[in-house]
């Protein structure tokens, strides 16, 4: 479940961070808003596995300077969903 929760969490980046020349903005706000709304039916397994695989991906990128953005957004990446306070 882990490697489901991490790709979804690179997808989610993907869109947060795409230029508007890669995808349109309003598409990107709207898939996210969609990840959102469908995250808040996970269950508290899922949620765990994905909640795991953020700190793994947060841990992998503390010695990658360039990726402190995806850090960050990985670091509170449930509670930009409303998954988590």
């Amino acid at each position: 479940m882990k490697t489901l929760a991490k790709a979804l969490v690179e997808t989610a980046a993907f869109l947060e961070f795409s230029t508007d020349d890669t995808i349109n903005p309003d598409d990107a706000v709207r898939e996210l808003e969609g990840i959102a709304h469908t995250l808040h039916s996970a269950s508290p397994e899922e949620v765990a596995a994905i909640r795991e695989a953020l700190k793994e991906m947060v841990e992998a990128r503390q010695t990658e300077p360039s990726r402190a953005a995806a850090r960050t957004f990985s670091a509170a990446f449930l509670e930009s969903m409303g998954v988590e306070p």
